[in-house]
């Protein structure tokens, strides 16, 4: 085998059936963990349609063959939860037929994320090892109101359009028909709904409170000005009174 073989023996990807699967008997090879955006350390199980995410397959995870030698492409889709990620076949915007809340996953850009390539292999035959994952969000879901319900996303191998190995999780949706990226709400499905509607009756509490807070401080600090300014005032007037009265005396005494 060649280099990438190695490479890919020594990240433990032989383990699986990833770099062996086919079109003719396709797989799911694993789960992919939905990440922050930039710091891919960081997991996420709820966000809205403006939520930056990104997707984190399994380590050592390829494709059966590279883009330059073999034609593999990487798609990436987001379907209800009923249909099986095998049987997608891949067109040029995503999976078909395309419908509302069966498409490809949209990056930051609102490109949909298909056809991409692999990194490029010397050789025929190797695995096609896979980049790191863009930025997504489900900002163009929104604002096409896709049904609430259950839905797969995530990220295949194809072949000429058709899967041969896939990674993905479940994730329940809930839509308001406003097309607004904050109306639409999402979670791991393995998420209790309990989770978002705790954050928003915190962030609901939160906010009134520190504006709250904010508005006592700044009456305060108006308060406080003012009486600065006052005593400055006082001072001043007790201070030219002062004055006064010494150069009234000491004309006074000038006089006698």
């Amino acid at each position: 085998m060649g280099a990438a073989i190695a490479a890919v023996v020594a990240g433990g990807a032989l383990a699986t059936p990833t770099a062996w699967a086919t079109v003719d008997a396709p797989v799911r090879s694993g789960p992919v963990v939905v990440t922050n955006s930039i710091i891919r350390t960081e997991t996420l199980t709820h966000g809205n349609g403006a939520t930056e995410f990104s997707l984190r397959l399994p380590d050592g995870a390829v494709c059966p063959g590279d883009s330059a030698n073999d034609q593999w492409r990487l798609q990436s889709f987001m379907i209800p939860a009923a249909d099986d990620p095998t049987t997608i076949r891949y067109g040029s915007i995503g999976p078909e037929p395309q419908t509302v809340g069966r498409s490809s996953l949209f990056m930051l850009d609102t490109r949909p994320f298909v056809h991409q390539l692999t990194r490029r292999n010397t050789g025929k035959g190797e695995p096609g090892v896979i980049s790191v994952l863009p930025g997504f969000s489900l900002a163009v879901q929104a604002s096409e109101a896709i049904p609430t319900g259950e839905y797969r996303i995530g990220i295949a191998c194809t072949n000429f359009g058709k899967t041969a190995v896939y990674w993905d999780t479940e994730i329940a949706v809930t839509v308001s028909p406003d097309g607004k990226a904050a109306g639409l709400e999402w979670r791991l499905a393995s998420v209790s709904p309990d989770v978002i509607a705790s954050e928003t009756a915190s962030r609901n509490w939160v906010t009134p409170v520190v504006f709250g807070g904010l508005a006592a401080l700044l009456i305060a600090m108006l308060l406080w000005k003012r009486r600065s300014r006052q005593a400055t005032t006082e001072r001043a007037s007790a201070s030219a009174s002062t004055r006064t009265i010494h150069q009234t005396t000491t004309l006074s005494k000038e006089s006698q």
